[in-house]
């Protein structure tokens, strides 16, 4: 139970040597053309963004609680902190996807963070899209034709070359993404970067730590600013949102595994079944018991 839902903070390198990939020329970039089999059975916290399509098979995986049921025309995206894990993967899945760290691209003078305050790595935006037949067929060719120049690394100009390419690749991802993004929705605001900090905070300690004293020292700030900065920027109380990862995984735990209520209780940190009992009640009006059998 505990190691299904550890959180380990990850880079691409970590990617690389869990999946005994070839290792590249730098830790900060990584292109797949395979999609391997193995993957981590933990959430990952990572320090990069990543995004691409698969063109046969499934996919399923969960960023920040939300469920992403991957088809043949669906674009993937996840960015740093935002909590990431592999629900599924089927044989012979097949795709394209590209990893690489901000610094990777900002080595560049001009780049995407450099010219646009907002673009589809940026926060608030979806993490999954749909896209029309036109437009997956549009960015798979410009995957494939990057990825085809980037296959054997040549000399010591090959990382610089990688680092155009990536550059080129997401200009033309932002391009054909523009009529699929709610502009009103991206999020570039100092209360924004406080909300994920929050968020990821919440994603590691919700089980043993729901007082927000707790959260606010993290941040080095007053309860009451908090409060303030996560209600703006999310439209939900800290409290409101520490909850729901609480109820979510109690149902989750009662539904899923043979653990006692006293046990699930004890792991979610209550004093007693009783109090565990009152709250979830109170919550979803059933007893824990009622639940797990409805």
């Amino acid at each position: 139970m505990r190691k299904e839902n550890q959180i380990k903070d990850y880079r691409i390198s970590d990617i690389i040597h869990y999946r005994s990939l070839p290792e590249l020329q730098t830790d900060d970039f990584l292109f797949l053309t395979k999609i391997p089999s193995l993957f981590e059975p933990f959430s990952i916290n990572p320090n990069y963004y990543s995004y691409g399509l698969i063109t046969k098979g499934v996919l399923k995986i969960e960023i920040d609680n939300q469920l992403c049921d991957l088809s043949p025309n669906s674009l993937m995206i996840y960015r740093p902190n935002e909590i990431f894990k592999i629900i599924e993967i089927a044989p012979e899945t097949e795709g394209v996807f590209v990893l690489f760290t901000k610094d990777f691209v900002n080595t560049l003078s001009e780049n995407i963070f450099t010219m646009k305050s907002k673009s589809f790595l940026s926060y608030g935006v979806n993490v999954c899209f749909e896209l029309s037949s036109k437009d997956k067929e549009s960015l798979l060719k410009a995957f494939n034709t990057i990825f085809s120049l980037l296959e054997v690394p040549t000399d010591s100009l090959w990382e610089s070359m990688a680092r155009n390419l990536t550059s080129a690749l997401i200009y033309q991802t932002d391009n054909v993404l523009k009529n699929y993004i709610d502009n009103e929705k991206i999020l570039v605001s100092k209360d924004e970067i406080i909300f994920r900090q929050f968020k990821n905070l919440a994603m590691k300690y919700y089980t043993k730590e729901r007082e927000l004293n707790f959260y606010a020292f993290q941040l080095n700030m007053s309860v009451n600013n908090l409060s303030s900065i996560i209600k703006r920027a999310s439209g939900k109380s800290p409290g409101k949102l520490i909850n729901t990862l609480v109820l979510n995984e109690s149902k989750r735990l009662l539904k899923t595994t043979n653990d006692t209520v006293g046990m699930i209780a004890d792991y979610l940190n209550y004093c007693d079944i009783y109090t565990f009992s009152k709250y979830f009640k109170r919550n979803t009006g059933y007893s824990p018991s009622q639940f797990r059998t409805a």
